[in-house]
């Protein structure tokens, strides 16, 4: 089944024009940009590990969602003619048919815009309109930017189950 067809123009408090829309299969070289754009701690912090490019199967399933099981929105700007994506929030299913796994991501220099709280917005209210009724992810530890932004949006934070790296931050949607 396709994304559904929203595409919407957001404006961040600064003034900048911001497009949020789906994900798609087109999208593989600005995703691949936006990844290779972030900083090595942005990486870590998203991946847990140290990566520094996707593979090819992963840029895949990256731009390839299926939805309504799965979902990603990317904010995007336009600069020097060229579409160039900032932030992308997803979310796949969980371990129960009713729970739904999210991350999102903000590249470096957008921080701070609200634009991960737009992407997290709508991702929830497309994850509750697919059947989900909660949401939930990975946090490090050591995350206290995320852990805070979660906590903003009203999700709980509590030890991640055999794992002390890691909090699991989850609401109901």
């Amino acid at each position: 089944m396709k994304p559904p067809a929203i595409n919407y123009q957001w404006t961040t408090p600064d003034g900048t024009p911001v497009t949020i829309r789906p994900i798609q299969a087109e999208d593989r070289d600005i995703e691949l940009a936006f990844v290779r754009g972030l900083s090595p701690g942005a990486r870590y912090r998203r991946f847990f590990s140290t990566v520094k490019d996707l593979s090819p199967q992963l840029l895949d399933r990256f731009t390839q969602v299926d939805f309504p099981s799965e979902m990603a929105f990317i904010a995007t700007v336009q600069a020097a003619g060229a579409e160039i994506e900032i932030g992308v929030a997803r979310y796949a299913p969980g371990s129960v048919a009713t729970i739904a796994e999210f991350a999102v991501v903000v590249a470096d220099d957008w921080q701070g815009h609200g634009i991960g709280r737009e992407l997290m917005h709508h991702l929830l209210v497309v994850a509750e309109d697919a059947g989900f009724e909660h949401i939930e992810g990975a946090v490090l530890k050591s995350n206290s930017q995320m852990i805070r932004f979660c906590r903003e949006l009203g999700f709980a934070v509590k030890p991640y189950p055999d794992d002390a790296q890691l909090v699991l931050v989850a609401k109901d949607v």
